[in-house]
C-alpha cells in the first residue's frame, strides 16, 4: 500500500497488476481494494485520477481440444498460487480468468475490484507459443473488448462502475 499512497500523493493515476503482496490482507481481491481505498483517500482535492487493473485472460474459443487442454491444464497448475500468500514476501496471484468469450465477459463484469476501477489492462499468461498469443489476442479484441464497451483501435477497453 506504500506505492499506492505514494502515487496518490505524487498526483499519478495508479495501476494494479495481477500480482500484490499481502501487507493486511490474505486475499487478492480484498487487498486490492484496499490499495484503492488508500490511494483515493490520498487524492488531493479535485484531483483527477485514473485507476487501471490487469489480468490475465485465456479465452478457449477457437482453440482445437488439444490447445483447450494444454490451456485448461496450464491454468490449474497457476490456481494453487491464488490461494494464499507465496513465498517470503508474501505474494497474491489474480487468479488467471479461463472460459469462453462469453464466460470471460461475465466474469470480469462480476469482479469486485474491476467493478471500481477505470480500465482493463489484458495481460497475457507467461510460457505459451506465439500461436496462442495471437488467437487470444484475436478474441479479445474481437469479442471480449467489444462486449466490455470497447469502441475500437482509437478507444481503450474500459469497465466502469455503475453510478
Amino acid at each position: 500500500m506504500p506505492s499506492a499512497r505514494w502515487a496518490a500523493g505524487q498526483g499519478l493515476h495508479l495501476l494494479l497488476g495481477n500480482v500484490a503482496r499481502a501487507e493486511t490482507h490474505a486475499d487478492f481481491v480484498n487487498t486490492q481494494r484496499e490499495h484503492l481505498t488508500v490511494y483515493r483517500s490520498g487524492l488531493a482535492d479535485g484531483a483527477t485520477s485514473r485507476v487501471a487493473a490487469g489480468r490475465v485472460l485465456v479465452p478457449l474459443d477457437g482453440a482445437d481440444a488439444a490447445t483447450r487442454q494444454r490451456l485448461l491444464a496450464f491454468a490449474a497448475q497457476r490456481h494453487a498460487r491464488t490461494l494464499e500468500p507465496q513465498g517470503p514476501r508474501r505474494t497474491l496471484f489474480a487468479a488467471d480468468v479461463v472460459g469462453s468469450a462469453a464466460q470471460i465477459v461475465d466474469l470480469l463484469q462480476a469482479d469486485p475490484v474491476l467493478q471500481q476501477v477505470d480500465e482493463l489492462r489484458v495481460e497475457l499468461p507467461y510460457e505459451l507459443p506465439a500461436s496462442d498469443y495471437r488467437r487470444i489476442l484475436q478474441i479479445v479484441a474481437e469479442q471480449i473488448a467489444p462486449a466490455l464497451g470497447w469502441a475500437g483501435a482509437a478507444a481503450a477497453p474500459r469497465l466502469r462502475a455503475a453510478p
